[in-house]
C-alpha cells in the first residue's frame, strides 16, 4: 500500500507514521507539509490512501519561507480539487482541532464531517479526531483502515 500524509505538525506526523508501520503491509509512505505541496503530490502520484490534515499552511514552511497564509479549512480544499479532477484515492481526516474557522464562520468537528461526507463520497472516507495524549484516535483510525481494507478486497 502506497500512502500519503498530508501533515504540517512533526509529532502528529510521526505518531501517525508509526501506527501505519506497526498495523499494515506498507510499500511506502510519502508525507508533505502544505497545501500546496501536497495537492501537488496528489495531482503528479498515484496513491492507495491519503491521511489529510484540516488546517495547515499554505506553502511548506522552511529557513527562508514562512509558509503563507495559514489555511484552516486546507484539508478541505484540497478535497474539492480532488473531486473537481476526477482523483478517487481513500482519504481519511486526522485532525486535532473540534472547531475551524474563524469567529465570522466556523464550523463544529461533527458539522464538518457531515459537510465532507455530503459533498465529497467516494473520496472522503470519515474524520480521526487525534490527541497525543490518548490511545483513542489510533482506535478510530485503525477501523477507519479496516473500511478501506474491506472495500479493496471486495
Amino acid at each position: 500500500m502506497n500512502i500519503l500524509i498530508i501533515e504540517d505538525d512533526p509529532n502528529k506526523k510521526k505518531q501517525l507514521i508509526d501506527f501505519l508501520q506497526d498495523m499494515m503491509n506498507i510499500e511506502s509512505i510519502k508525507c508533505k507539509s502544505s497545501y500546496k505541496s501536497g495537492l501537488k503530490e496528489i495531482v503528479s502520484n498515484n496513491y492507495n490512501l491519503i491521511l489529510l490534515d484540516m488546517s495547515m499552511p499554505t506553502f511548506d514552511i522552511t529557513a527562508a519561507e514562512s509558509g503563507g497564509k495559514p489555511m484552516p479549512f486546507a484539508g478541505k480544499e484540497i478535497l474539492r480539487q480532488m473531486k473537481r479532477r476526477g482523483i478517487r484515492i481513500p482519504t481519511i481526516v486526522v485532525t486535532q482541532f473540534d472547531k475551524f474557522g474563524d469567529f465570522e464562520k466556523s464550523l463544529k468537528l461533527e458539522e464538518l464531517k457531515e459537510e465532507l461526507k455530503k459533498e465529497y463520497t467516494g473520496i472522503y472516507i470519515d474524520t480521526v479526531y487525534y490527541n497525543p495524549a490518548s490511545s483513542g484516535w489510533r482506535e478510530n483510525l485503525n477501523a477507519k483502515l479496516q473500511i478501506i481494507k474491506d472495500v479493496t478486497n471486495d
